[in-house]
This record gives structure tokens, sequence and C-alpha cells, in this order.
């Protein structure tokens, strides 16, 4: 709920933004790396990233630009909470699961490409760090940022296949040692 009130405040915010880069005729000095009008943007994709994710294919195939991409983008974020949230109070109510070697192989693949892209996005945001680290620190923190976002949800995300992958390593010993049934 607080993160849905939060990605309300922060998706008015951002049309609020474009409001005004509209009366301005987009007239935008485009010398600057950000703008501080993306601010709002950068905090939704941070807070929001798989829904952005899953989201703006559907939106970019209805051509629907910013602002308008929030009418597609906002339910997917509530949806995306409301799952997560749901998910997370029904494991801790279950016991683990019984689960097979293709369950417990293709979460150890998820883990190894999110890990991977924990990787590549940290070793890109280094990189941009070390060629173009210099100036006002408020903007090198907002670029950071949109830079590591990818790398800070796939570790979450790693963190909590993992949790799930340890559940599963132990059913899948479970099931090994039961005598099977014919």
């Amino acid at each position: 709920m607080v993160l849905g009130v939060l990605t309300f405040i922060l998706t008015a915010w951002d049309v609020h933004n474009w409001r005004v880069i509209e009366s301005m005729g987009m007239a935008w000095d485009i010398g600057a790396p950000i703008w501080p009008y993306q601010t709002s943007d950068i905090l939704l994709r941070l807070l929001n990233l798989p829904a952005y994710f899953a989201s703006m294919p559907l939106a970019n195939l209805l051509r629907l630009h910013a602002p308008q991409h929030h009418l597609i983008v906002f339910p997917a974020v509530l949806v995306w909470w409301w799952f997560l949230g749901k998910t997370l109070d029904h494991r801790r109510a279950q016991s683990p699961p019984r689960v097979g070697w293709l369950a417990f192989s293709t979460r150890s693949v998820f883990i190894a490409i999110l890990l991977w892209v924990t990787i590549s996005a940290s070793a890109h945001a280094y990189h941009w760090w070390i060629h173009y680290g210099d100036g006002a620190f408020s903007i090198r923190m907002l670029i950071m940022l949109r830079l590591l976002t990818p790398a800070v949800w796939c570790c979450a995300l790693v963190a909590l296949s993992a949790l799930v992958w340890r559940r599963s390593v132990g059913s899948v010993v479970a099931n090994k040692k039961s005598p099977s049934r014919r």
C-alpha cells in the first residue's frame, strides 16, 4: 500500500513535469547529461523496475509516449506489488513445497542470469563513473542511480530466488531419499 501511494505521488510528479516541459515547447537545454525533471522518472524506475520491464513493451506497441505510458505502467506497478506481497505472504504461511529437478534447474539458471545482469549493469556504471563521472554531485548520483537500478533489482531478486532455491534444494534431497511409489 505504501509503495502504491509513493508510486502514485511520483507518477503525478512525472505527469506534472511533462506538462511543464510541453508548456515550454519542449525547449530544454540538451547540454546537461540529465534534466532535473527526470528525477521523478528515475525514482519511479528504481522502485518499480520489474513492472516497467513487463509493461513498457505494451506501452511502446500502443505508441504511448511519456506521460501517457503511465496508463499502462501504473496498473502494472500495482499488480506487481500486489503479486509480490501475496507471494511472500503465501510462502511464509506454507511449508516448503516438493519440487522436482526441472524446477530446481530452472531456478538455478534464473539466479545465474540475474547475477550476470547484476555484474553487467555494475560494470557499465563503473565504466561511466570512470569516464564521465565529473560534474555536480547530485547529477552524478542521479545518473548512477539510473545506471545501477537493474543491478539493485537483480540483487533483490537473486536474494529472493536464493531463498526459494534453498527451500527447493531441501525438497529435492527429500524427494531423492524418499522411496519411490509404483
